[in-house]
């Protein structure tokens, strides 16, 4: 396990989703350490995994994480669950490592 999937629960076909609601909550808003995030993104460029500016504002980095979040939740992409996992996984990692830093 990692500080991104520690207490969570895997994808559960049956039930389509990943548990309740609560515990989603609670893990959905745990953050990734900047090390883990730098491990996931492998290079990538956190700026442009989120598509902002270098020179965004907080409340910018938050509307496109959110946005993005919601469009690759694994559950809203049943059909295509390993990519969604994956790029909520850097969507999260690029959302950390920005948002700790400005």
């Amino acid at each position: 396990m990692n500080a991104f999937t520690d207490n969570y629960k895997r994808y559960d076909p049956e039930r389509e989703g990943y548990g309740g609601a609560s515990q989603w909550r609670r893990n959905f808003y745990k953050r990734v350490s900047p090390d883990e995030a730098t491990r996931i993104l492998n290079e990538k460029d956190p700026y442009e995994i989120l598509g902002v500016r270098r020179n965004t504002t907080k409340e910018e980095v938050k509307k496109a994480y959110h946005k993005l979040a919601m469009q690759w939740h694994p559950d809203k992409n049943p059909g295509n669950i390993k990519q969604a996992e994956a790029m909520f996984k850097q969507i999260n990692a690029a959302y950390s490592l920005l948002i700790s830093y400005l």
